[in-house]
């Protein structure tokens, strides 16, 4: 596992602004992350492919915020980014809620590295979070 990165700098802000430029402009993820927040509610894969099969709107939604999520992912493990700079602001990124799915998938479709980086970056919030307490009591 890669170690923590230094302080964020300038360009990991402006990387970052950028990402969420394109994330931001585009009204597919935007829908998929009001989605995650509100409606996705299943505490298993199995679940999940019940009440979303392969071609329905939930589970479009699914896979743009999870792709962002690896993306994100990739980044901080190849340390492009800084994990500080993402965990002050988005903590573990909502891995409780979209790890038990791609979980599952990667057993399903017989991919095991699917959103890897993504859990990586979970599991290093992990870390991170007893390093970096919350600012406000």
């Amino acid at each position: 596992m890669v170690t923590s990165m230094s302080k964020p700098t300038k360009d990991d802000a402006k990387i970052f602004l950028k990402i969420m430029e394109i994330a931001t402009a585009d009204e597919n993820y935007r829908k998929a992350t009001r989605w995650v927040f509100e409606e996705l509610n299943v505490k298993d894969y199995d679940e999940f492919k019940a009440q979303h099969p392969r071609g329905s709107e939930g589970y479009r939604n699914f896979q743009s915020f999870a792709t962002y999520g690896e993306l994100i992912g990739t980044l901080i493990n190849r340390e492009l980014l800084s994990e500080d700079l993402i965990f002050d602001l988005y903590g573990d990124m909502f891995w409780d809620k979209i790890g038990p799915i791609a979980q599952g998938m990667r057993k399903d479709f017989g991919m095991a590295r699917l959103y890897e980086n993504y859990e990586v970056c979970a599991k290093k919030y992990l870390a991170w979070a007893e390093k970096n307490p919350p600012k406000v009591k």
